[in-house]
């Protein structure tokens, strides 16, 4: 499906909310991991549809099987999409973007990042994309792949409000769910601030859990109870029964929390405040990706608790 041309295509005169995000033509996702693969799962289910792009060809090769087309590059994406949505692992990631897309010849499509990434960085983001003539919004999911499917998990949306509101339909269709949290960087800090609490519940899970079986309780008793306790929390819905069988098949990946926690560690680090237990928690991680892998599920932080590497091994 050729991309429109010239005097068809989004013009748009970013700041002034002038922007439609089309949706009834192609829109490109730009990594096809497990929340890129998510959206796009929605989107082809409300019809739309989908051109993806991502460097490891069977991630590439699963979104065909969705029913999306892949293009070849980043440029090609941009060339067809009426928006391109970024899904892509880090922001450095995000901002290699860039070269491709500054090599398009017109309007550009508008940008939907949907990376985690650290505030100053999204702002570098943006201000690049301004230079380009690129609508640009910040929009990270909190929740997992799974909860993408589904339809619960949010987007935390932050840019200027013309942008946003021309956004609105593309993101109801991905995210049912949102919250407009501000201006540009917004959302990275309350994304990152979000998940600093939820990782904190997640280990504490984890612990509570080891601890219960170790007393000699029936973990599945266990849970209920707590489902039902004042120490409830939605964490135990997600991973309880996750780390209760040692299930590790991911829906979000335990090396990207882990990099969200640094990410914590290191703006904390530039206002001197210190998080003992991100710092902890950090720890934790690493020790459990040393054990499960860092392409387990986040549940996998039980790990840490259960079994942890023995330092002496392979010390003679």
């Amino acid at each position: 499906m050729p991309r429109p041309p010239a005097s068809k295509r989004n013009n748009h005169a970013t700041g002034n909310g002038d922007l439609k995000m089309q949706v009834d033509g192609p829109i490109g996702i730009v990594g096809l991991g497990l929340l890129g693969t998510a959206l796009s799962e929605r989107l082809i289910g409300a019809k739309i549809p989908v051109i993806g792009f991502d460097i490891e060809p069977a991630k590439c090769k699963n979104l065909t099987v969705l029913g999306g087309l892949v293009g070849t590059s980043v440029r090609e994406v941009g060339e067809r999409a009426r928006a391109i949505v970024v899904a892509v692992y880090s922001g450095e990631q995000v901002e290699a973007l860039f070269g491709e897309l500054n090599t398009i010849a017109g309007p550009a499509s508008p940008i939907v990042c949907m990376t985690t990434c650290a505030p100053d960085e999204i702002a570098r983001l943006a201000q690049r994309a301004a230079v380009l003539g690129i609508p640009f919004l910040e929009a990270p999911i909190s929740g997992t792949s799974a909860e993408v499917q589904a339809g619960t998990a949010i987007a935390l949306v932050a840019g200027e409000a013309g942008v946003i509101d021309a956004a609105a339909a593309l993101l109801s269709m991905m995210c049912p769910r949102s919250i407009c949290v501000g201006k540009i960087g917004d959302a990275s800090r309350s994304k990152l601030a979000i998940n600093l609490i939820l990782q904190s519940n997640r280990a504490a899970l984890a612990e509570g859990i080891v601890f219960a079986e170790c007393l000699g309780l029936d973990g599945r008793a266990f849970l209920k109870a707590a489902r039902e306790s004042a120490a409830y929390s939605r964490v135990m819905d997600g991973k309880g029964d996750k780390m209760l069988a040692r299930d590790f098949q991911p829906q979000s990946h335990i090396s990207q929390t882990l990099k969200d926690a640094e990410l914590i560690l290191k703006d904390a680090q530039r206002h001197d405040l210190q998080l003992p237990m991100t710092l902890t928690q950090a720890g934790l991680l690493r020790t459990a990706i040393a054990l499960a892998g860092p392409d387990s599920d986040s549940a996998a932080v039980i790990e840490a608790f259960q079994r942890r590497p023995n330092p002496t091994e392979g010390i003679r």
